[in-house]
Order: C-alpha cells, then sequence, then structure tokens
C-alpha cells in the first residue's frame, strides 16, 4: 500500500473517533485555556501528540484534547495534493499574523518563520494582502484595516464562532450588514465550493484562474472542524498543477467540505507542520507540501491553528 493511500485511511479513520482527550505524558497536570480573539496563547506544540508515520519526512498529524490535525496526500489530474483536517475547541484557536505584527508593507518571511514565531502546530499562507493594496476587505484578529469592496472579489469572512461566510462579489455594505461580528476576512478567492457544490469559475481577477499552477485554499467541513488543501503544480517533478475550478473539483470531491475558498497559490503555497526541513532535520516547523522542489516563496501573513492544552506550571507562567 503506497504512502498516499496509508495517510488517507488513517486520515478516515481519525475522523470517526474526536473523543476531545489524548493521552495525558506522565507527571503533567494540564488543562485547557481557552483564547481570545485579542490575545493568543503561546503554547509550544509537544512532541508527544504527534502522530508518527515511520518512514515519512512529516508527521501524519497531531492530537491533544484541544486540537486534532490529521494529513493526507493523493493524486488528482495527474496532480500531487495534500490535505490537513483540523478539528480545534475553541474558535479563536484559528487565527491569522501579518508580516512583522502589523498592517503595511512589513518585512515578509517564510510561513515555517512566521509559525515558529507563534508557536503554530499547524500554519499555511494567506491571501497576500499587501500585494493588492487598493481593493477588498482586510480584518485581522479583530482588527479591520481595510474596507475597500468594490464588487469584483469573493470575500471570505471568518466569524466570532469560527464559522466561514463566503461574500460573492462584495461590497462594503455586505461585510458591514453582516448580523455577526468578522474576526478574520480575506481577499483573494473565489469561493470554489459552496454548499458542497464545486463553482463554477468565469472570471480570473488577476489569480491565473485558467492555468495549471500550485493552489493553497481553506474551507469548512462543519463546526470548528476545517480543511486546508494544496496543490503541486508544473514546477513539482510529476506534477501538472490544476486550475482553481479543477482545484475546487478535488475539495468538492472529498464529499464532506461545505465551504472552501482559494489563497494565494504558486511558489507561496505553503503548509508548515512538523516534519523535517531541507537540511534533512526534525523541526516542529518545517514545510511539509511540495517536498521535492526546493523553491519556497516568503508571505506577506498566514493562517495558523495553535493548541490550547496547558499545564498548571504553564499556565502560572
Amino acid at each position: 500500500m503506497s504512502k498516499g493511500w496509508k495517510r488517507l485511511l488513517c486520515g478516515m479513520a481519525a475522523a470517526l473517533i474526536w473523543s476531545g482527550a489524548a493521552a495525558e505524558p506522565a507527571g503533567f497536570e494540564p488543562r485547557a485555556v481557552e483564547p481570545t480573539v485579542e490575545e493568543a496563547l503561546s503554547i509550544a506544540p509537544r512532541a508527544e501528540f504527534y502522530l508518527e508515520e515511520e518512514g515519512s519526512d512529516y508527521a501524519a498529524g497531531y492530537q491533544d484534547p484541544t486540537l486534532e490535525i490529521h494529513i493526507t496526500e493523493g493524486r488528482y489530474l495527474e496532480t500531487g495534493w495534500m490535505a490537513a483536517r483540523i478539528r480545534i475547541a475553541y474558535p479563536a484557536q484559528l487565527r491569522t499574523y501579518m508580516a512583522g505584527g502589523r498592517y503595511g508593507k512589513a518585512q515578509t518571511e517564510y510561513v515555517r518563520v512566521y509559525a515558529k514565531r507563534n508557536n503554530a502546530v499547524f500554519a499555511i499562507n494567506d491571501d497576500w494582502f499587501m500585494n493588492r493594496g487598493n481593493v477588498g476587505s482586510v480584518i485581522r484578529q479583530g482588527v479591520s484595516y481595510r474596507a475597500l469592496c468594490k464588487g469584483n472579489y469573493d470575500i471570505l469572512g471568518i466569524d466570532d464562532r469560527g464559522d466561514f461566510h463566503v461574500f460573492r462579489n462584495a461590497t462594503n455594505e455586505d461585510i458591514e450588514n453582516f448580523p455577526g461580528r468578522l474576526v478574520n476576512t480575506f481577499t483573494f478567492g473565489p469561493g470554489i465550493v459552496l454548499d458542497g457544490e464545486a463553482q463554477e469559475v468565469t472570471v480570473n481577477n488577476d489569480m491565473g484562474a485558467f492555468g495549471k499552477a500550485q493552489r493553497m485554499g481553506i474551507g469548512q467541513i462543519g463546526p470548528l472542524e476545517y480543511i486546508c488543501v494544496c496543490c503541486e503544480g508544473p514546477e513539482d517533478p510529476g506534477s501538472q498543477g490544476l486550475t482553481i475550478q479543477q482545484f475546487g473539483e478535488l475539495v468538492a470531491s472529498f464529499g464532506d467540505v461545505k465551504t472552501f475558498y482559494n489563497l494565494d497559490g504558486g511558489s507561496s503555497s505553503t503548509m508548515s507542520f512538523k516534519g523535517k526541513n531541507r537540511r534533512g532535520e526534525e523541526t516542529f516547523f518545517a514545510k511539509i507540501n511540495a517536498r521535492n522542489n526546493p523553491k519556497e516563496r516568503v508571505a506577506g501573513g498566514c493562517i495558523y491553528f495553535i493548541s490550547a492544552w496547558q499545564t498548571e506550571e504553564e499556565t502560572e507562567e
């Protein structure tokens, strides 16, 4: 059985058994501590919670009582893909970080660097909002930095309950009139799976929509349950890449994804998780996708997931 199929079966089995608990290391007195939108926890990933797979360059998943991650991979239309299924205990465990920790033309870095700085168990690149300074909505961790929605981009909004909302061809009024609180918004798109159905993509919007390329996206499966998917591209040996519509069709074929939104792609497509870095060293913050392509590009920020599981000593610090 191939490594890809082993990971896929492992992920499918794990999806059936969310018990909200994991084995506790001896001597620990752990407890869950709920993060807020405004203030993140800084809990470092723990080696004992990673789900290892012998012979692999990266971990198969992570499981503690507040965070569950399972990595799968496969092929679609002669292109390699990787997916991370993620379940969290609290909405604010899904977070964002901007380059330099602030809005503006800050120093950009690799996603894995952002992940390490924020003790992210898992992280992906965001929409690179800096490259489109004159359009869209930028809300990060509850703070609004930009409101220039002109009706030509789909906007992804994540509310304070952790639920996803795609505003098609959004205007400022669509964002302002949202009945809840939007914690994070993204301007890239489009929304490529809505109500479980792959969407037809007819607008380019400078996204390279119709060419075959590396892609990255994030979606919601259910309450506090998410999926991040990336695919390889022509720069990756053995892969052709996908159009944005094909990317949506891949995600819809999983069968349980309700909403999925396309993010920045190309060489920016990055998944940071426990694995071997380019020097073959084990780290909690490695780029695990597109392993056969050494090319890596900096990003304007990231979307990341943290643990909320602390020991008593950590809580008191």
